[in-house]
C-alpha cells in the first residue's frame, strides 16, 4: 500500500515558529505508483490543486515532497503552504458568464492575459523511488509549457467553445539566435509580479479554454493592484510587427519571412513601374490630342489619310526594328 500525507506549513507571526498541521491523507491499496506534485527548485515554485476538508483553498504552494522512511507503510509526505486564492470572478469563464457575452467581444488579438498551463507531477513508486511521469503522457511532460504565466492573445475562435490561441511568455532567455522568440519586457511595465526580462515564445503557441485564462494583475498606483478584467493591456507598435514575424519563424515559415523582408524592395520596384505606366499614359493622351488637330486640318484641306501618306511617303520615319 502507498500512503500520501499532506501537511500545511504554518508560521507563527509573533515568534516565527514553524509548525506542520495535517491536511489529509490518501491510501492506495494494490496500486504500484501514485502521482505526486513536482519538487520545487530555487526561483521555480510549484503549485498544486487540492481541496481539503475544512479549507476553502484549492491552490497550494509545494514546499517539499519526501518519503517518510519511519512509517510502517510506504508513505510520501507532501508539505504545502497556503497561498492567496484568485476569486472565481477573475477567470474569463466567469467574466463571460457575468456579462452574458462571448470571448470574441471581450478578448482581442494582442491582449495580455494570464494563463494556467498546469504544473509538472512526479511518480512515487511502491519501492520508494520518485521518478518522472514520462509514462504518464496525459500529464505535463518535460519541455512542455508549464506554470501560470502571462501570454499574448493572437486569435479568439468563433463559436461557443470559447477557445483562445495564445503565445506564452517566459522569463527564460533564448539560447543563441532564436528568431521565434521576442523580448516583450517593455510591454509588461505595469504588470504586477512580472518585472523581469521576458520573452514571447512563438514556437509554443497554445490553444486554451476560457477556464484557464485569468485577468492579469496590473499596477495602477505605487501601492494599488487590480485585476484587468477588460484586458486593456495590449502589445502594439513595432513590437507587434516583431511578433508577427516571430510567429512565422515559430511555424517554420522562413520563406514567408524572407518574402516579407524583401517586400520593401519589391514595393519600390512596383512603384517605379507604376510611374512609367503613368508617364506612358500621359504621352498617349498628348499624341491623341495632336492627332485630332491634324485630322481637323486635313479635313479643311479636303484630304484623306491616303492622300497624306502619298504626299509624305518619301519622308515617313522608318519602321522600328
Amino acid at each position: 500500500m502507498i500512503v500520501v500525507t499532506y501537511l500545511e506549513e504554518q508560521i507563527d507571526p509573533a515568534t516565527g515558529a514553524i509548525t506542520h498541521v495535517p491536511l489529509g491523507s490518501e491510501s492506495h491499496r494494490d496500486i504500484d505508483e501514485v502521482l505526486l506534485p513536482g519538487v520545487p527548485r530555487p526561483n521555480d515554485p510549484i503549485f498544486f490543486t487540492k481541496k481539503f476538508a475544512g479549507h476553502d483553498a484549492y491552490r497550494w504552494e509545494v514546499l517539499q515532497v519526501v518519503e517518510d522512511i519511519a512509517a510502517a507503510e510506504r508513505t510520501y509526505v507532501v508539505t504545502l503552504r497556503w497561498r492567496d486564492q484568485i476569486p472565481k470572478q477573475f477567470y474569463l469563464k466567469n467574466i463571460l458568464a457575468a456579462r452574458r457575452d462571448t470571448a470574441r467581444h471581450v478578448l482581442h488579438p494582442w491582449s495580455i492575459v494570464e494563463v494556467e498551463f498546469g504544473h509538472p507531477m512526479l511518480v512515487g513508486k511502491e519501492n520508494g523511488d520518485i521518478r518522472s511521469t514520462k509514462r504518464y503522457v496525459d500529464t505535463i511532460q518535460s519541455l512542455s509549457m508549464p506554470k501560470r504565466r502571462l501570454a499574448v492573445v493572437i486569435q479568439v475562435h468563433r463559436g461557443r467553445d470559447e477557445l483562445v490561441q495564445v503565445i506564452p511568455i517566459s522569463s527564460r532567455a533564448p539560447t543563441g539566435t532564436d528568431n521565434s522568440m521576442v523580448e516583450v519586457t517593455t510591454a509588461l511595465s505595469n504588470m504586477a509580479y512580472y518585472q523581469k526580462p521576458s520573452w514571447a515564445v512563438c514556437k509554443m503557441i497554445q490553444t486554451v479554454t476560457a477556464s484557464r485564462i485569468i485577468a492579469p494583475t496590473v499596477r495602477i498606483a505605487p501601492t494599488k493592484l487590480v485585476r484587468d478584467t477588460v484586458f486593456r493591456n495590449k502589445i502594439s507598435g513595432t513590437l507587434r510587427d516583431d511578433l508577427k514575424a516571430a510567429i512565422l519563424y515559430g511555424v517554420a515559415a522562413d520563406g514567408a519571412v524572407a518574402a516579407l523582408q524583401a517586400q520593401p524592395g519589391e514595393q519600390a520596384k512596383i512603384k517605379q513601374q507604376d510611374q512609367q505606366l503613368i508617364e506612358q499614359a500621359q504621352e498617349l493622351i498628348s499624341l491623341k490630342s495632336e492627332l485630332w488637330f491634324y485630322e481637323q486640318l486635313a479635313a479643311m484641306e479636303k484630304m484623306t489619310l491616303s492622300d497624306l501618306q502619298d504626299m509624305f511617303s518619301d519622308k515617313s520615319p522608318a519602321p522600328a526594328a
